[in-house]
């Protein structure tokens, strides 16, 4: 009899038990899943995939019960929407969070300086209407302990925007620019027109020497020779973000080559000293194609928008090459006779440095710019500037980052 007793009691127990157990399995099972579905939340955050993202953030809230996975979702969530520039969502999932946990910060180190600014701000609004967070039960207590990581195991969630950060260590760019030196051209204009004159003025003089037989001595002299300048620029840029995503600065190396040509036209007046003058039409040149390597400091101003100003400073340096050419002709007049007289020369850099004209072997070229980027889609940008390069350089850039 007593071990019938026994059995009734056991069973009921049991009965009584059952629904306890298979709540709690249920739950563990829930959370599991949730586990699950932040991991794939996080790695498609990590990618950019930020509507992917923002549908896993979601499954999470619907299955947890955590409040440790749900805060982690509803600041997914938010940071999903801030780069999505929907700002109503992301201070809509900000005072989410706030809900779960009123004291929670978050840092510039690891957001956006502007998404910290918003974050602040719906705290601030919200401030007097949120109690410190309640506190999880007992049970639920237990199973986030169970999900925490052990020492030295990787936390598959976004605590702190650490893995908003992954990747955009590299930055791929190919451009073209369009140089001038016209702008400023009044700095040079005086000193290279007068050495390109002075030389035409030499020649003319040797060819009327030479074909007259005589010693010709020259007197006075002008000209109105007036200066344009044309070029342009294209290279391949390599580029590295020692911070990543996060970060402002970045460290760059290019392979640039420039065109730069100089131009000056215009008429030159020879007189010597038995009252004859020669008056020729001008056209001097000088052209160089230097293939330079170029290292640059570059800063964004603010690496989170979409579009960001950013300033650039740099230095290169490759082999001073090219050419300085000048032809003429016109007519030259001794009493009331006269003829008419042309010529022409062509030196390399090479020929003037024999000669002691000029001196340096290397080109060196001084970069700084003030430019915008913009990224149009998932890492490709669109990028302007504007600067100074040996010259006024503008130019417009494709650039690929990583």
């Amino acid at each position: 009899m007593m071990l019938k007793s026994l059995n009734r009691w056991i069973i009921l127990v049991g009965l009584l038990s059952a629904p306890f157990t298979l709540s709690a399995q249920t739950s563990q099972e829930r959370e599991a899943q949730a586990a699950s579905f932040l991991v794939q939340a996080d790695d498609a955050y990590a990618k950019g995939d930020y509507q992917k993202a923002v549908e896993d953030y979601l499954l999470v809230v619907r299955t947890s019960g955590s409040k440790m996975n749900l805060s982690r979702a509803h600041l997914g969530l938010s940071l999903c929407y801030f780069y999505l520039s929907d700002t109503e969502n992301a201070k809509k999932y900000i005072l989410r969070v706030l809900e779960i946990d009123a004291q929670k910060e978050v840092s510039p180190l690891f957001h956006p300086q502007s998404y910290v600014d918003l974050f602040n701000e719906v705290k601030k609004e919200s401030a007097g209407r949120l109690g410190p967070g309640i506190a999880a039960a007992p049970a639920e207590a237990a199973l986030e302990a169970q999900a925490k990581p052990g020492v030295g195991e990787e936390q598959q969630v976004i605590p702190e925007g650490i893995r908003e950060e992954q990747g955009g260590h590299f930055e791929m760019e190919v451009h073209f620019s369009a140089w001038s030196i016209n702008p400023v051209k009044s700095t040079f204009e005086d000193t290279l027109t007068e050495k390109a004159a002075n030389e035409i003025r030499d020649h003319v003089t040797d060819q009327l020497n030479a074909v007259g037989g005589g010693k010709l001595v020259p007197s006075s002299h002008e000209h109105s020779l007036s200066l344009d300048s044309q070029g342009s620029n294209y290279g391949f840029e390599v580029r590295y973000y020692p911070l990543g995503k996060r970060g402002s600065m970045s460290i760059g190396f290019s392979l640039e080559k420039t065109r730069i040509k100089l131009m000056m036209k215009g008429p030159v007046t020879q007189r010597y000293a038995d009252g004859s003058a020669a008056t020729v039409e001008g056209d001097a040149f000088v052209e160089t194609n230097p293939l330079t390597a170029n290292l640059s400091f570059r800063w964004d101003f603010v690496p989170s928008w979409r579009v960001t100003p950013y300033i650039v400073l740099g230095l290169g340096i490759g082999p001073l090459e090219g050419t300085a050419a000048y032809v003429y002709t016109g007519t030259y007049r001794s009493g009331s006779a006269q003829g008419s007289i042309s010529g022409d020369e062509t030196k390399t850099f090479d020929d003037l440095r024999e000669e002691e004209e000029i001196e340096l072997d290397r080109f060196i070229l001084l970069h700084t710019a003030l430019g915008v980027k913009g990224n149009i889609y998932k890492g490709l940008l669109l990028k302007a500037e504007v600067g100074f390069w040996d010259g006024l350089v503008l130019r417009g850039g494709l650039a690929y980052r990583f």
